[in-house]
């Protein structure tokens, strides 16, 4: 996964959008990610050290919980589908 600084600014947009609609903390997120405090952070702000696969699962996640909620997420524009990671 590859982004120009556009898309990762607005991906960042979004899972920030869908991490507030969730209502989850970042102690929920990291107990069920396993993410470390600046993980969850580079992941949500598309920081420099952020991960393809990390951010792809926290998308992920923020959207089943979502739905789980009977909420509807915030749309996904660049993020649309996962092709590229396949994980537990």
């Amino acid at each position: 996964m590859s982004l120009n600084p556009a898309q990762r600014k607005q991906t960042s947009k979004e899972l920030i959008a869908n991490y507030e609609i969730s209502g989850l903390t970042p102690e929920d997120i990291q107990a069920d990610l396993g993410f470390t405090v600046k993980q969850l952070e580079d992941t949500l702000n598309l920081g420099p050290a952020s991960h393809g696969e990390s951010v792809w699962r926290l998308r992920d996640y923020l959207e089943a919980e979502i739905k789980e909620q009977g909420k509807v997420p915030y749309p996904y524009s660049i993020l649309k589908k996962n092709i590229w990671y396949k994980y537990k």
